[in-house]
């Protein structure tokens, strides 16, 4: 993974010869869906994020040790595929809720994903020139319950 990240890096940083090409519409079904992982605040209190995938569009909420929502934003993004590398590109990010509610960035953040069953893996920050800091999220899908038609 490492000589992938680097690759692509190099290739972002360096050449214009190679481009990401746009990703089939099965990646965006195959992503479709509601995510969450677990973390922890500034303080080191727990915390709760949920994401939205759906239309181009990726809703996040956050939501504090008693399930209060702290934060809501969203963002439009799009897939992309450099080589055997899959980039997922947020834009257009807006904070609905929150104490920067309100701001907003078109400025793109490109991270590289995949997609492993129910298991997302998404590493941010790690192109050159980002100003974001280097993360590795792991997100799980959240099943649907399964209804009972009898009751």
């Amino acid at each position: 993974m490492k000589v992938s990240i680097l690759f692509l890096m190099i290739l972002v940083s360096v050449s214009t010869v190679f481009s990401a090409e746009p990703a089939p519409e099965e990646d965006y079904q195959l992503l479709e869906g509601k995510w969450f992982r677990n973390g922890k605040d500034g303080s080191g209190s727990p915390i709760r994020i949920e994401q939205e995938i759906s239309q181009r569009v990726a809703k996040v909420k956050i939501y504090d040790r008693n399930g209060k929502m702290i934060h809501s934003q969203q963002a439009k993004f799009k897939l992309q595929r450099v080589e055997e590398m899959n980039l997922f590109v947020y834009y257009e990010v807006e904070v609905l809720e929150g104490p920067k509610k309100d701001a907003k960035s078109k400025r793109p953040q490109p991270c590289l994903y995949r997609l492993r069953g129910d298991q997302l893996v998404v590493a941010e920050g790690m192109l050159n020139g980002d100003k974001f800091p280097s993360l590795i999220l792991v997100w799980w899908k959240m099943k649907q319950p399964v209804s009972n038609p009898a009751i």
